[in-house]
């Protein structure tokens, strides 16, 4: 039996599943197609910018990585979830520091590549960025791949591990696409 509090419950379980199979139709192959070369800086974008993109950006400084982060709905300056923070520290990053950040406003720069957490964020990232922007998401660069890293907010502890085990994986694999380029 899956235990599907990992994944974030029941709703994001099927959510989980529905964009791994759009994923092995080949539905996110575009997001793919990335010229390293043109890439600078790693823009982590979730809902918030309380638990997931903070923790992408401090994984991916701490690998050497140029990044910041982002919500699409986030409440400026607040810090990063208690939850977040706890989880984090067992995987020795420190978030204590951040404070949260709309992506209304943020000054993107050319050589950004913008990074979601949900397949229908990119469709609001479109909207909002247009359709110069470089977006991906963070989970397709993870083994195995993952288009849907649930919004661990208000969940177990399991769950924020099971997000965190993503996102690390995916924050490697593209610093070392940045760091070979």
């Amino acid at each position: 039996m899956i235990d599907s509090e990992r994944f974030g419950g029941r709703r994001a379980y099927v959510n989980h599943l529905t964009a791994r199979g759009l994923y092995l139709l080949g539905a996110y192959s575009t997001l793919l197609n990335v010229n390293w070369r043109a890439v600078e800086r790693l823009v982590f974008v979730c809902k918030g910018n309380i638990c997931r993109s903070p923790y992408a950006e401090a994984r991916a400084r701490a690998l050497g990585v140029e990044a910041v982060s982002f919500g699409l709905e986030a409440d400026d300056g607040s810090p990063a979830d208690a939850s977040a923070q706890r989880n984090a520290k067992q995987r020795q990053l420190n978030l204590s520091a951040h404070r949260s950040t709309r992506l209304d406003g943020a000054q993107l720069l050319p050589k950004d590549l913008v990074l979601l957490f949900e397949p229908g964020q990119v469709v609001q990232c479109r909207f909002r960025l247009g359709p110069v922007a470089k977006l991906s998401l963070a989970g397709l660069w993870a083994q195995p791949t993952r288009p849907y890293v649930c919004d661990p907010y208000g969940r177990s502890d399991a769950c924020f591990q099971e997000c965190f085990s993503v996102i690390d994986a995916g924050v490697a694999a593209l610093a070392s696409h940045l760091q070979t380029a």
